[in-house]
């Protein structure tokens, strides 16, 4: 296992948390607000730096996090989801 943070792992994390917490069934009992939170803590967590900022940005749009090695993830209330990379003239 790489010691560097990736998307993979907080993916992975975020979504065991979810299913021993709540159970398969998470996205309908959990609220969109916690939801979010955690999925940002976990991104955050693993060294992510915010990559795309929109000052009006409604807060339950997707907010796009780049890792150390250069994997991205989306957080929401949705959760977390792996993105593609973004191209390396994104400064985070």
């Amino acid at each position: 296992m790489s010691a560097t943070p990736t998307a993979s792992h907080a993916w992975n994390l975020f979504s065991l948390t979810m299913e021993n917490r709540f159970g398969n069934a998470w996205r309908s009992l959990v609220e969109p607000d916690s939801v979010a939170a955690l999925a940002e803590e976990i991104a955050v967590g693993f060294g992510g730096m915010v990559a795309s900022v929109d000052d009006e940005q409604d807060p339950h749009d997707a907010t796009l996090w780049r890792f150390p090695d250069g994997s991205c993830v989306a957080t929401g209330a949705f959760g977390l989801r792996r993105e593609s990379p973004l191209p390396r003239q994104v400064v985070c």
